[in-house]
């Protein structure tokens, strides 16, 4: 992700090219992420609203971060992780944009998961 370094978001096309290691988190509020049934593949899932909790995993790795659209959620996530020191950017437009863009995308396997 050297290509994004210093930059607050990343498009679902170019995220998909680039090089590197990374985790993406899929931190859509639990009743959006059951409504949509899909996720990115790979993607882990945190609740958005206990970021305090459960970002100390994250501190070695880079993180990209989506919600449903690219707003509110994804942007006051990545804004906490950052505070904390975590390199984390979000995807332009979210889930949808990246579905939109044909990119792949999976059923969930456990909703809780």
């Amino acid at each position: 992700m050297s290509q994004i370094h210093n930059q607050t978001s990343v498009s679902p096309v170019c995220l998909k090219g680039l090089p590197g290691d990374f985790t993406i988190l899929d931190v859509r509020k639990p009743v959006a992420r059951a409504t949509s049934g899909l996720a990115i593949p790979g993607a882990l899932w945190r609740h958005p609203f206990d970021a305090a909790n459960w970002a100390d995993e994250f501190k070695a790795v880079r993180v990209v971060v989506y919600c449903v659209h690219g707003h509110e959620v994804s942007l006051a996530v990545r804004g906490y992780l950052s505070d904390v020191g975590i390199d984390a950017v979000i995807i332009e437009g979210g889930f949808e944009a990246w579905r939109q863009a044909g990119l792949p995308v999976e059923p969930l396997a456990d909703i809780n998961a």
